[in-house]
This record gives C-alpha cells, structure tokens and sequence, in this order.
C-alpha cells in the first residue's frame, strides 16, 4: 500500500499545483490513499467548505489541519458536513469528535490523527505526548493496526521525541507546519518519518506569505494584513510504503517538484 501525504496547502497557489499534479503523481506512484494538510488552504489560513469539496474532489481522502483550524469562522457551522476532515485532538477551541478517521485499505486498519506540539505554538490545550496517550486510549477498542499522526508543530526536536516515545503505536509520524521540507525522512523503529513534510504553495514567498508584506511587518514593525504570495507553486509530500502482510512501513521518499 501506497500512501501520499501532501504538506501545508497554501492558498491559491497551492490548491492549483495539487490539483494539476494530483492524478498524474496517483497515477506514477501507484498510490491508493491522498492525506493532506489543509489549515492554509483558505487563503493562507483555516479552510472553508467550498474549498474543503475543492479538494476532496481532486482526489484527496483526508485533511489534516494545525493551529489555524479555527481561523474561518464557518468552520463551526459546516464542520460536520466536512466528514473527512481531522483537527488537532489538543486544540483547545476543540469542542468535536472528529480528531481521527479509521482507515480500511487493502486489508489494513490504521487511524489517521492529528495533534498540535507545544514549543513556540498556540491553541494548544496539552502536550502532544499526554494528547495522543487519550487518543491511544479513547480508540483501542478499534484495534487499529498502527496510527498516522499528522504531528503540526515548530520544533524538530519535539516531533523527534514523540517519534520515540511512541514507536510502537505510530508507526507513521509526519511532521507539518513550518513549510520548509526536511531531508530527514527515514524508517526508525519500523516507524516512518520525516521533520516536515514542506508545503504546496507559492515558491517566491516566504513560507507561502507575500514577501513585501512580511518585509514590512517584521522589519518596519507595520500592521498588516495576512497575504498570501501568488506566482508559480512548489510541490512537497512525502510517500509512505506499507508491507501490507507485515502491516509496517518499509519506505519514505521525499516529492518537491519546483517550478522550471
């Protein structure tokens, strides 16, 4: 089994490679289930009902979201028409269930989740460590053959330690957030990992956002509004190889397709 996880989705830009790229990449991978990370996908931050549906219907199975889950204020009124989406389990404007998803795919049963690190972040209401420990519990009379855990935070260190932690129930650990991939994707403890598995958004940005704009707020102290970069986009996932009689992952690789 084939999974591909597609990084931070950031607004237009972003939205538009996966949808030119999406079929083509299922296609040359053979890949049999689509995750990504959505919480910039309306513009730059949170995501909307239209464009959650415009991403399930380019081929998306779930998506995960971060800290900016609730930054679109009709996220609280169409969240349960949006079935597959998954919000951080810690979030602390979290008042829903929907903070995993059991999967059934060739003979596989694995629970997607979602969870928000501590270091440098915001809206969190425990650590990752104690959150997924409660998500460990509240699922185990499902019988999951291991966890996928979209891990949204700041710090390698943290996603490391969780990746250690709990290697022996999360035996797929992506890191997201930062929009810079990492090219520390490995198999350790039969688990697979990566930092961070990057972004799919502008390329002439700073992790997605205009670079005038960041210019002018970070270095002229300017109040400004939160703008999403626009140009051609970069590509980043990552594909996760499954033995499907051992029910491990037995490969990772790294996808970034920039612009020529």
């Amino acid at each position: 089994m084939n999974i591909l996880f597609i990084g931070d989705i950031v607004g237009k830009s972003g939205r538009d490679i996966v949808s030119s790229l999406l079929f083509s990449l299922k296609e040359e991978y053979d890949i049999d289930l689509v995750i990504a990370n959505g919480e910039n996908a309306a513009h730059g931050k949170g995501i909307t009902y239209k464009v959650y549906n415009s991403l399930i219907s380019c081929g998306i199975d779930y998506i995960t979201m971060g800290n900016h889950t609730y930054s679109k204020s009709e996220i609280h009124e169409r969240m349960t028409d949006m079935d597959r989406l998954i919000i951080p389990f810690n979030h602390d404007k979290r008042v829903t269930d929907n903070y995993y998803k059991l999967v059934e795919c060739k003979g596989i049963r694995f629970i997607i989740t979602n969870l928000l690190c501590q270091v440098f972040m915001n809206e969190v209401s425990m650590s990752p460590y104690d959150a997924f420990l409660d998500v460990l519990n509240e699922t185990k009379n499902l019988d999951p053959d291991f966890y996928f855990v979209d891990l949204h935070g700041e710090t390698s260190s943290e996603k490391r330690i969780f990746l250690e932690y709990f290697k022996d129930e999360a035996k797929v650990v992506i890191g997201t957030h930062t929009h810079v991939q990492t090219a520390d994707e490995a198999i350790i403890h039969d688990c697979a990992f990566i930092t961070d598995a990057g972004m799919c958004g502008s390329y002439d940005s700073i992790i997605g956002r205009d670079v005038n704009e960041t210019l002018m707020a970070t270095i002229d102290g300017q109040k400004t509004r939160y703008t999403v970069a626009e140009g051609e986009a970069v590509f980043c996932g990552v594909i996760i190889e499954i033995d499907e009689e051992k029910k491990i992952p037995t490969g990772i690789r790294r996808i970034q397709i920039r612009p020529e």
